[in-house]
Formats: C-alpha cells, sequence, structure tokens
C-alpha cells in the first residue's frame, strides 16, 4: 500500500542578509566554473570521493539549483531510474497509457534517456540542461507542471550511461527509484540512493514485478534497508508481477502511482509539489565545498610531497657525476687508453708526455699531427663524458617518470617534465667553451689543440692532466672541471624542473575561494530560509 505523501514546501523568503537571488545565481555560476576547472588528478587521501564529489556538485548545480533559481515556474523534473531490467521504460509507458519511451529485453535498453513533458511546458524546458542530453516528447498525458525523466541505467555495462543516470539523478526533484524484488540489494543502485537520501533529495520508491509468493518477504525487508537510510516515509508502490507480455502493464498494477503523480502536479506545479532549494539541499552543498575545500588542500600536500620526492631523486645522480668530475674518472677506459698510444714513443704527443719541447716539424706536420692526436684525445673525452650523463638522465627520467605515475601526474609528467637535453649537444657545447677562453696559447700549440688538452685533462685522463699543468694551464683545467660540473649537473636539474610538481597543485586561492562561497550560503541553511 502506498503512502500517498507531498515533499515539503518550497520555505519562507530568504532573510535579508542572505545574497539576492541575481547574486545567489553569480555565485553559484562562479563556482560551477571553479570546479570544472578544479584539477584533483594526484593520489591523495580521499581523492576519488573528492572526484565523484566535484562531478556531482557540478551536476547538481548547473542542472537543478542553477535552473530551478533562473525560473521556479519550470516543470518539476522527477527522474524514474534503477537499475538494467527494473522495467523503467515499461513503467512510465504504461503509468502516462502510451508508448513514449522504448522497451524490451535487450538490455541497457535506454541508451538515450527520453524526457517526457506536457506540450505548454515544452517551452521552459527548452533550456534546461537535461534537455540537451535527452530525446523529448511532448505527451498531454503527463501532467502540466511535470516532467519525466525516463534515465539511463545506474549499472550499465557502459560508462557513459552510468555517468549520464547520475546526472540526471542530481538534476532530480524528485528521484521515482525503481527496483525487482530480484535485484533491490544491488550495490551500485543502493549505494546511488544513498547519496541521494544524504542530500535529502526526495525520494519515492517502486518495487516492481514482484511475484506474489515473495512480496510479504521482500517488502518486509526492503522496507527495513529504507528506514535504515531514513526513507521510511517515502511513498512505497508495489507493482505485481505480469509475467511475461509486452505492451503497457494493467492500470490496476500502475494506478496508485499514476493518482500519485498527478497529485504532486497539482499542487500549485513546481513551486509547492517538491522541494527545490530547501534547507536540506543548501546544507549539502555547503558541506559538499567546504569537503572539496579540503581535497584541494590535500591536492597541494601531495604537490609537496611530490616536488621533495623529485628534487630526492636527483640528489645521488647528481653527486656521482659531480664525483665523477672532481676524482676525472671521466677520463677512465678508451680515453686514457688513447693517451697512451699517442703518448708512447715515436707518438705524436710523446714531446707532451716527456716534457719536451713542441716542434712544428718540417712543414709544420709534427704540429699538425700533434693537433690531429688532441683532437681524437678530446673526442674520446667527451664520449666518456656523453655517456656517462646520458646514463645519469636516463635514470633520473625513469625514476621520474615511475614516482609521479605512482602519485597520478603521469598524463602531466610529458607536459611538464622535458624530454631532457641532448648530452652529446650540451658536452661539445661546454669543450667548445674551453678553446674560446684560449687567449693566449702555449708554444707550440694552436687555440684548438689548447682547448683539446684542457678538455681531456679535465675529463680526468692523467697523462694530459699532468701535461697541461706543465703547461701553465692547471687554473683553466680547474675553470673547465667547474664548468664541467654545472653543466652536468644542470642538465639532470633541468629534466625535472624545480616547481614541476608544485604546479600540479590547483591554486590554493581555490580553497578559500570555496570555503568562502560555503560561508556565503550559510543564510539558506537556517530553518525556513530558501531561495
Amino acid at each position: 500500500m502506498a503512502s500517498i505523501a507531498s515533499p515539503l514546501p518550497a520555505g519562507e523568503d530568504v532573510p535579508v542578509s542572505a545574497l539576492s537571488r541575481a547574486q545567489l545565481i553569480d555565485v553559484l555560476t562562479d563556482t560551477v566554473g571553479d570546479l570544472e576547472n578544479l584539477d584533483l588528478s594526484l593520489n591523495a587521501d580521499g581523492v576519488e570521493d573528492a572526484r565523484r564529489l566535484r562531478s556531482g556538485l557540478v551536476a547538481q548545480i548547473r542542472d537543478h539549483v542553477l535552473p530551478r533559481l533562473a525560473d521556479a515556474d519550470i516543470p518539476a523534473i522527477v527522474v524514474v531510474g534503477g537499475s538494467t531490467g527494473a522495467g523503467k521504460s515499461t513503467l512510465v509507458n504504461s503509468v502516462l497509457g502510451q508508448e513514449v519511451s522504448d522497451a524490451g529485453v535487450l538490455r541497457p535498453t535506454t541508451r538515450t534517456p527520453v524526457l517526457v513533458v506536457n506540450p505548454e511546458d515544452r517551452d521552459a524546458l527548452d533550456d534546461h540542461p537535461i534537455a540537451s542530453v535527452c530525446l523529448t516528447v511532448a505527451s498531454a498525458a503527463v501532467p502540466a507542471g511535470l516532467a519525466l525523466v525516463d534515465a539511463s541505467d545506474l549499472d550499465s555495462v557502459q560508462e557513459s550511461n552510468r555517468v549520464l543516470a547520475s546526472r540526471l539523478l542530481e538534476a532530480a526533484d524528485l528521484w521515482l527509484f525503481i527496483t525487482t524484488a530480484a535485484r533491490y540489494g544491488d550495490h551500485t543502485p543502493w549505494a546511488s540512493l544513498e547519496e541521494a537520501a544524504g542530500r535529502e533529495t526526495p525520494i519515492g520508491v517502486v518495487l516492481n514485478r514482484v511475484p506474489a509468493t515473495v512480496l510479504p518477504e521482500v517488502r518486509r525487508d526492503l522496507i527495513g534497508r529504507l528506514d535504515a537510510l531514513g526513507l521510511a516515509e517515502s511513498p512505497f508502490f508495489v507493482v505485481p508481477d505480469a509475467g511475461p507480455h509486452e505492451g503497457l502493464l494493467p492500470d490496476a498494477s500502475v494506478g496508485e502511482l499514476r493518482d500519485w503523480l498527478r497529485l504532486l502536479a497539482g499542487r500549485h506545479r513546481a513551486a509547492g509539489l517538491v522541494r527545490r532549494t530547501g534547507r536540506g539541499l543548501w546544507t549539502g552543498l555547503r558541506a559538499d565545498l567546504i569537503t572539496l575545500a579540503d581535497g584541494v588542500d590535500a591536492q597541494d600536500d601531495a604537490a609537496t610531497r611530490l616536488e621533495a620526492a623529485s628534487r630526492r631523486l636527483l640528489e645521488a645522480p647528481s653527486a656521482d657525476l659531480r664525483a665523477d668530475v672532481a676524482r676525472g674518472t671521466c677520463g677512465q677506459g678508451a680515453p686514457t687508453t688513447r693517451w697512451v698510444t699517442l703518448a708512447s714513443s715515436g707518438g705524436p704527443l710523446a714531446p707532451l708526455a716527456q716534457g719536451g719541447k713542441l716542434r712544428s716539424g718540417w712543414f709544420g706536420r709534427t704540429g699538425k699531427a700533434r693537433a690531429a692526436a688532441l683532437e681524437t684525445l678530446a673526442a674520446d673525452a667527451r664520449e666518456s663524458i656523453v655517456s656517462r650523463l646520458e646514463a645519469a638522465l636516463v635514470s633520473v627520467q625513469d625514476d621520474a617518470a615511475r614516482i609521479w605515475q605512482a602519485a597520478g601526474a603521469a598524463s602531466r609528467s610529458r607536459e611538464l617534465l622535458p624530454a631532457g637535453a641532448d648530452a652529446a649537444v650540451v658536452v661539445d657545447a661546454w669543450a667548445a667553451e674551453q678553446t674560446a677562453h684560449v687567449t693566449a696559447p702555449p708554444k707550440g700549440l694552436t687555440p684548438q689543440g689548447t682547448g683539446d688538452l684542457v678538455v681531456s685533462a679535465a675529463a680526468g685522463i692523467e697523462g694530459s692532466r699532468a701535461a697541461a699543468e706543465r703547461l701553465g694551464l692547471g687554473q683553466a683545467i680547474i675553470e673547465a672541471k667547474d664548468s664541467l660540473t654545472e653543466v652536468l649537473t644542470g642538465v639532470l636539474d633541468a629534466a625535472v624542473p624545480v616547481g614541476a610538481a608544485r604546479a600540479l597543485a590547483p591554486d590554493p586561492a581555490l580553497a578559500a575561494a570555496l570555503r568562502l562561497r560555503a560561508g556565503e550560503l550559510a543564510p539558506f541553511t537556517r530553518p525556513g530560509a530558501s531561495a
């Protein structure tokens, strides 16, 4: 037996201290803009709940609150929602007495929601946000002042349908929850019902397709569950199982539900039929905005942690490169072997190694050979430095990608973490600077040869370092090593720029703005206050 009760009345005028209707519309419009731009991508405690809350708030304000504030006389939106196979479309068609929404055995039947309105209300709903996502059908069978939405399945296998169903529920002035004896305990629709009850959304419940043999047990259990949600006083209807059939249900099965909907539509239309922007809604909005402000703070904390972790992952590779330069280990291996070959007795660099005079030889051949040998030695040194830098760079980039992915920022890493400098280009540029700094090359060396010798010495080729120092290039070597250290560590720092992770945090002013707007809604949460 249904309990036919009208929803709460609209309430009294807004207190003088509250915002005007126009100001409130502006505040809420700005709030929707802020929420739509709110980035909650970083993993933090409660972030999944915050993301759902943000989506729900945007939908509720945009699709329910703002349209109702802009025009209090638009029809009341009654959303018929529930799980897959609950018989929503058949029920809507049967209540209206005509086929307005496709019903069938294939699931999900309702892919595009159907908005059924009285012809005289159609113009009023043309600009309503939900009209853009529904197929609108005009039918005189719908009482004026009421609009029925045959919604998508809450537990649809298609994510887009589930998202749309949730959005439609946020827009509802009243939710007609349709369930069956077999499905009333399903998690997804029941969780949605629990959230709606928490927001104090007016709810009616229809237990559909109930075999007489299980009706007492199922009704008792379902009413107990509804009571636990605070919905014991919600209108409750039972539609018996009609068995296999096509078309509309018998009038006797849906007559009580049809009468209740007509009763709602007869009470001064939407203004007094469903609770629109009453105390419960404003209290919920205010609490949700404060919760989201906490979510912004949590994102800021997560960005700070990621920034610290990003800085820490540079410490070891940078220290290793500094140590390589300081100890001269960059020149170990192939460069040192090359020096031994070129500086051995009779080699072009033997005079350098032995401290002898650097002669030019006939037609400058000896000097040219020495210059070519120094160029080869410097190339080996640069290649060794490049190899070490590339290895460190790959390590840093891999570690950064890992910690950013763990933080939920993988998609933003491509934007905020550069691909990394070309190590060979950077090291070649450093080497070229050493040659450019040569103003008075030692006798027997060209400026280029002098620069190549300093590069080799700075890389740590011991023999070339000793030779360079004998030629008075000790200070040049020190400066070259300092410069090399700065260049190498700078490349690593650039791979994970300072502040990159902090850039992932929402504007901290947004948390303050959300709390301020929550405060502006406080007058509407007082008993007897409404918009």
